[in-house]
């Protein structure tokens, strides 16, 4: 039997009420409604009775027979029973009409000796092969029965209604058990037939109605005459009475969401409970009662559940949306529209109807007041009656309300092992209400809901699940980069605790490096002494912070001392600490400071205590003249790293680089701690330690001074500048026709390094005139003059002659030195026969594609170089170990080969053109032959003078995941080189560097450019190494500013490639831990 009709949200009924003309009801005339009426005709009493009977093709008339014999058999029973069910029966039949016409004939049959309509009482289904179709056909017979199920209802409707206008019965003869007959009063007998009237109206689907008849019933329970102002507070029927008046409440509710009345809702929510508090407040045992809070938190969980189960538009979180999505979080609001129809002038802020986790949270709050009324309760309230005297039994009957709630004894016993558990209940309710507020997005409200919870668990003693819901919130709350001190202490501190309580070291020590920078967690203890009286015998406790992830109770502010510098030369730096820890705790005492470069330099300064200084200045410690670079150009230093409160103390050294580019500051590490416990916070983001001036000793005055620029965290290194001095002596205006002349040169060496240099001479005249020129004492009369080695500060002379020409001219005159550094330059000087230019790798991207019916494997794949190349040398350089790897018929196979090529001669700028064969080892199967097959790859042209980019990509291992893009521009020819960078936009990713910019690139030098890149959302593909990632598109055009050429960016690594579209693709990558 099957009930048709909408689904409905079911209330319970008041149990123990009484009357019902239902068959099985108790005859109290005093009652006004009984379970057992919502039990007949929601799940005993159908609307609508269908019934399946199956018909073969194959069966004879017997079949027929049984069927009608079953249908009125059934019609029958129905007819005797007094309900007016209606019926319909359902014909299945294993072949279709058209397969077998005979079935029409027996259909017809059954159908004239049932009476049954072939519209709505009698259907053939035929078989049918997809869940689909047999929806559709379900949908559509429902579609044809509702009109009959709407009429049943509506009969009952008018039944109801004319007991109704008959008023109540007279009084019964029957004397119930405590002996004075009671006849249902005329309010009783309304409210009975006006919740009858909203059932069917209900069951009709016509939420209107059925809300009138509802309201109805509600006014007359608590009208002057109603049953809950003339019933005794004391009796059982009031409280059955306020059991029917909630049920009758949650039914207008449900129906004013049907009709998409969602502020109506809200307003009939607050105002019904408003009405129930104060009737309760003047009539019942007050609003202070646990039992009181029980019904609120029921009936604020009740709104939660009817929102959920209506499904309203406006309230359904956002699916598969990413929380840094502004547009959507823009648009995504927590609550619903008001409907046109509700006036703005009477309506409330409040009376929006919000998404369930708002009604969720409500009722964790008067859950949490139900527990902590239930805490006060006496101790002698809280033994079992049993063990109670009377008096006491009755002084509790008076005094507790029990309504939906446990007796004092049950809230809250003595013995704790069949008590209620307060606890779990707030639990779920903070999970269900953290449920939704997640999926809207709202971490915030998630964070606040779990905190509170993690405080009632620890109250109770619950420190274990307290812990693990504190967790979460420490590492992903955003109340420390909110300033939000209000709830950090207390979540700190409480995680604090709950970390000792349940052996958490680590957890610990976390806390109480991040309490210091607020609070003082350790008395007047030291950092170190306080952990070792906590964990006399725990050691090896290492705890690594970056960044923002935890507070810190030192800054750290490190700064360059010019923007820029050059290769060689010396540059100030500064790094200034400074502690935030309370005042009444000793001095914070750093065993090692680490600061590491871009240039993969370092420089440490490890602990050195000194004597106390005068606490009424910061300390200024400067190494700009006694610290040395070691041989891998790491720094080492030692000093006082004590920092007392609200003390300063800066660091002043020198450094010097040897490559030109731009240097960072990548990462700076502070490390506090011993053998037993250590705390090391290392910072990777340069906007947490950049410093915004540099401090001068200016005699006892430690005078501080503004930076000019803004990013103190990195300096532009610029390319050596030449510093050998060239002087002429004997220079005339003018010479003479056909006069010897002659010039001394000197040379003065004042680089830092002895130096091999090289004078060059050149003389110009107009037209086709010549001039002689030679250096005296030279045999040959070549230009150059090789001075070999020329110390440092030492000089060299040579003298320069020249015949003048017979005819009167303008000469120009050029002198050019070429010198090499000793600690630049290689170990020999190469032979004529060995090549000069500048090496350049490539690589070489080849595509297999298999051809054969079956499939090969392929072993291995080399490179060769074909012929011999005239002004260039070639190698390639050894295969990458390549995996055997099954090569499917149609299948492609990506192959990468290297190979580094170097010009004969360093003035050669011509393009250099080579061919390669690529031969590859395969065979059909694993123990078969190996067949060698040589690919002929198409004529390659390289460049080798003009500029190139090539881009890599580097995936930092940190829990802060910031991909880096690295730009390499290389200039190789001789002469300077000036480049426009624009990076465009990017709707995937966020960039730090420059948007635009122009740089200048030396000759024969490479500048790399860097870009970090921040996500708007994860990625979901899986990568090679682990984790996560995906491929993004960025555009950065390079135009050099002098022939106004757009440069093409190459790959220059794994990770990036040219996509069919001819666009730079990049892999980036989240590296799981």
């Amino acid at each position: 039997m099957k009930t048709i009709g909408r689904v409905d949200i079911h209330s319970p009924a008041p149990k123990g009420c009484t009357i019902a003309p239902s068959p099985g009801s108790p005859i109290y005339p005093d009652g006004v409604f009984t379970k057992l009426w919502f039990a007949k005709h929601q799940r005993q009493v159908p609307a609508l009775l269908i019934a399946f009977f199956e018909i073969s093709a194959d069966e004879d008339s017997a079949q027929n027979e049984q069927i009608q014999i079953d249908i009125n058999a059934i019609r029958t029973a129905l007819g005797r029973s007094g309900f007016k069910s209606r019926f319909a029966a359902v014909l299945m039949s294993d072949q279709s009409i058209l397969r077998a016409p005979e079935l029409e004939d027996r259909l017809t049959a059954i159908r004239r000796a049932t009476t049954l309509d072939t519209k709505t009482g009698l259907f053939f289904m035929p078989p049918m092969s997809s869940q689909a179709e047999i929806a559709t056909y379900v949908q559509s017979m429902l579609t044809a029965l509702q009109p009959l199920a709407v009429e049943y209802y509506r009969e009952l409707t008018k039944h109801a209604r004319r007991k109704k206008i008959r008023g109540g019965p007279a009084g019964s003869l029957t004397s119930p058990v405590d002996g004075g007959a009671h006849a249902l009063s005329t309010p009783g007998w309304n409210v009975r037939y006006e919740v009858k009237q909203g059932v069917f109206a209900e069951s009709r689907q016509e939420m209107d109605v059925a809300e009138r008849h509802y309201s109805a019933a509600i006014e007359e329970l608590f009208g002057s005459d109603g049953i809950l102002e003339a019933t005794p507070s004391w009796s059982p029927r009031w409280n059955e009475a306020r059991l029917l008046c909630d049920v009758v409440a949650l039914r207008v509710l449900r129906c004013e969401l049907w009709s998409n009345l969602t502020t109506s809702a809200v307003i009939s929510w607050t105002n019904y409970k408003a009405r129930m508090r104060d009737l309760v407040d003047r009539r019942g045992k007050g609003t202070q009662t646990y039992s009181w809070h029980a019904w609120e938190a029921r009936w604020a969980e009740i709104m939660a559940q009817l929102i959920q189960r209506a499904a309203v538009p406006a309230l359904r979180p956002a699916v598969n949306q990413a929380a840094e999505d502004s547009a959507v979080l823009a648009a995504a609001t927590p609550y619903a529209p008001p409907e046109k129809t509700a006036a703005a002038a009477d309506r409330l802020p409040f009376h929006l109807l919000h998404h369930p986790g708002y009604w969720l949270r409500l009722a964790v709050g008067s859950a949490r007041a139900r527990w902590l009324v239930a805490l006060a309760i006496p101790e002698e309230d809280r033994t079992p009656p049993g063990q109670s005297p009377a008096s006491a039994v009755a002084h509790r009957a008076k005094s507790y309300d029990t309504f939906l709630a446990s007796d004092p004894h049950e809230e809250y016993p003595l013995a704790k092992r069949h008590a209620y558990d307060h606890i779990a209940d707030i639990s779920r309710l903070v999970d269900e209400a953290i449920r939704e507020f997640a999926m809207r997005n709202q971490s915030r409200a998630t964070d606040r809901l779990t905190f509170d919870l993690a405080q009632q668990l620890a109250a109770a003693e619950r420190f274990g699940p307290a812990l693990e819901r504190l967790l979460p919130i420490w590492d992903e709350c955003t109340w420390r980069d909110d300033d939000w001190d209000d709830l950090i202490v207390p979540l700190l501190t409480l995680l604090h605790d709950c970390a000792r309580r349940c052996d958490d070291v680590e957890v610990h020590v976390a806390t109480a490096w991040e309490l210091l920078s607020l609070s003082s967690p350790t008395g007047s203890d030291g950092l170190l002494e306080y952990f070792g009286r906590s964990w006399p015998q725990t050691s090896n406790i290492a705890v690594q912070i970056e960044n923002r992830q935890r507070l810190s109770p030192l800054t750290a502010r490190f700064a360059f001392g010019n923007f820029e510098t050059h290769v060689g030369d010396w540059i100030e730096c500064q790094l200034t600490l400074s502690s935030q820890a309370p005042q009444a705790m000793p001095a914070l005492t750093l065993s090692q400071v680490t600061m590491t470069l871009s240039n993969a330099k370092t420089v440490s300064i490890t602990h050195q205590q000194e004597q106390e200084q005068p606490p009424d200045r910061s300390l200024f410690y400067d190494f700009t003249d006694d610290a040395q670079e070691n041989a891998d150009g790491s720094l080492i230093l030692e000093a006082d790293l004590r920092l007392p409160h609200a003390r300063a103390r800066t660091y002043g050294f020198r450094l010097s680089f040897k490559e030109a580019g731009i240097v960072r500051l990548q990462q700076l590490s502070l490390r506090l701690g011993d053998d037993r416990f250590s705390i090391e916070h290392i910072y990777s983001d340069a906007n947490l330690v950049r410093g915004a001036s540099l401090f001068v000793q200016a005699g006892d005055v430690l005078e501080e001074r503004p930076l000019p620029y803004a990013d103190a965290t990195a300096t532009t290194v610029l390319p050596k500048p030449p510093k050998m001095q060239m002087v002429l002596y004997g220079l005339r205006k003018q010479y003479y026709l056909s006069e010897a002349i002659t010039l001394d040169l000197e040379l003065v060496n004042d680089e830092a390094e002895a130096a091999n240099a090289i004078v060059v001479v050149s003389a110009a005249l107009p037209g086709d005139s010549k001039i002689t020129v030679h250096w005296q004492g030279e045999e040959d009369e070549g230009r150059e003059l090789d001075i070999g080695r020329l110390d440092v500060s030492a000089a060299h002379r040579a003298s320069l002659q020249l015949i003048a020409p017979p005819e009167p001219a303008a000469c120009t005159l050029t002198l050019e030195v070429k010198y090499t550094l000793l600690y630049f330059a290689p170990s020999a000087k190469p032979t004529s026969d060995e090549p000069e230019g500048i090496p350049q790798r490539w690589r070489l991207g080849s595509l297999l594609r298999s051809s054969a019916a079956d499939a090969l494997l392929i072993r291995a794949v080399r490179l060769t170089k074909v012929g011999d190349i005239s002004d260039a040398e070639c190698s390639v350089l050894d295969p990458t170990a390549l995996d055997e790897q099954m090569l499917k018929p149609e299948q492609d196979m990506q192959v990468e080969s290297e190979f580094v090529t170097r010009k004969l001669s360093f003035d050669d700028r011509r393009p250099t053109s080579m061919a390669f064969m690529l031969h590859v080892d395969w065979s059909r199967g694993e123990h078969a032959d190996i067949v060698t097959a040589s690919l002929e790859v198409p004529r390659l042209n390289l460049p080798s003078s003009e500029p190139r980019v090539l881009c890599t990509v580097v995936n930092e291992k940190s829990e802060e995941h910031r991909p880096i893009l690295q730009y390499q521009i290389e200039n190789p020819s001789g002469h300077f080189l000036t480049f426009a960078l624009t990076m465009e936009a990017n709707e995937d990713f966020a960039f730090s560097g420059p948007k635009f910019r122009t740089l200048s690139v030396a000759p024969l030098s490479r500048v790399c450019v860097q870009y970090r890149l921040l996500f708007h959302d994860a990625g979901d593909e899986a990568v090679e190494d682990g984790g996560k990632g995906r491929w993004i598109w960025p555009v950065l055009q390079v135009v050099d500013s002098y022939y106004n050429k757009v440069l093409r960016i190459h790959s220059g690594g794994p990770g990036v490639g040219i996509d069919g579209k001819g666009r730079l693709s990049v892999q980036v990558t989240e590296l799981e831990e």
